[in-house]
């Protein structure tokens, strides 16, 4: 059964491969791969816990668990690289629920509440990774966003709107990304907002069916 759910962690684990297979050009000693990995750590758990969610809610849990959930486990895991790729499956499985173009949309159009929230979250994710990565890559030399460290620190507070000022960039490039993660936050903070709004709602709702 397609959810939304499973299209996210989908595109997530397409994303993760991707975010993978660029450090093979980026020295292994260098700030924007420790970047990249504590991202990936962070992809990691969402994993993990979308492991342990699928093995919770399937009724033959063994089952599950012996024919492909093992290997969801094991890609999960953040220190286990060399099987980071197995969540490729993930993909195909997706892929395969999905099976066509019109089902998909047919899903979308059917769930439209939930595949907007889970659209912006995703998008919202991606921007985030990319923003400091860039940032990272562009002002590690000339600016003050030296560390992974530094790039995490920055994109908190930037897309918190925050803006502390004790980092931030120097070159063009870098306030243009720095720009697009600001207007990123406030996406994701309105939705968060639109989110628990529409959740209460729903609860006084059945309140009130129930009274």
């Amino acid at each position: 059964m397609l959810t939304v759910t499973k299209l996210i962690v989908a595109l997530l684990s397409i994303f993760s491969i991707i975010l993978l297979s660029f450090t093979f050009f980026i020295e292994k000693d260098s700030e924007l791969y420790r970047l990249i990995h504590y991202y990936d750590f962070g992809l990691c758990m969402i994993f993990l816990y979308d492991f342990f969610v699928q093995l919770y809610k399937r009724k033959k849990r063994w089952r599950y668990f012996y024919t492909y959930g093992w290997l969801d486990l094991l890609s999960s895991l953040p220190v286990i690289n060399q099987l980071r790729y197995i969540r490729v499956l993930r993909i195909f499985r997706v892929l395969r629920i999905i099976k066509s173009f019109n089902r998909l949309y047919k899903f979308i159009i059917t769930n439209k509440k939930a595949s907007l929230y889970g659209l912006i979250v995703f998008v919202s994710t991606i921007t985030l990774i990319l923003s400091s990565t860039l940032v990272l890559y562009l002002e590690e030399d000339v600016g003050n966003i030296q560390t992974a460290e530094d790039a995490l620190w920055w994109s908190y507070i930037t897309i918190t709107t925050v803006g502390y000022g004790d980092y931030y960039p120097v070159t063009n490039p870098g306030k243009l990304v720095t720009s697009i993660l600001i207007l990123n936050g406030i996406a994701i903070f309105g939705t968060i907002v639109s989110y628990i709004t529409d959740k209460v709602n729903t609860i006084k709702k059945r309140s009130s069916i129930g009274e």
